[in-house]
């Protein structure tokens, strides 16, 4: 088992879920920005966002699940460079908000 193996397919793994959980708070609203119409609007797709993300936490950072799961904890650094892959997908949601409001024909 390499050790280093581990830490980047967590660190995947977990990129894979923020993207995944970000696109989910996007979506409370297909045209509407979410400066307008914010997550907590929805409080049922606030609850469907933070059970995944508390469970993904548990699998990290308890020694029997990470073990059964084969993961490891992620360093700060860690966290710093799975944002910087995960919150462009806000950006480029909010892109394409505005090119859909933009270009409607309504």
């Amino acid at each position: 088992e390499y050790p280093c193996i581990r830490g980047a397919s967590t660190s995947a793994l977990t990129t894979l879920v923020c993207m995944e959980m970000l696109r989910a708070l996007c979506a409370v609203s297909e045209r509407e920005s979410l400066l307008r119409k914010p997550p907590w609007a929805n409080r049922w797709l606030l609850l469907g966002v933070s059970l995944p993300v508390l469970l993904h936490l548990s699998v990290l950072y308890l020694p029997p699940l990470a073990s059964i799961f084969g993961l490891v904890p992620l360093s700060q650094a860690d966290w710093q460079s799975i944002a910087l892959f995960s919150l462009p997908l806000l950006i480029l949601e909010e892109g394409l908000k505005l090119f859909a409001r933009t270009t409607s024909a309504d």
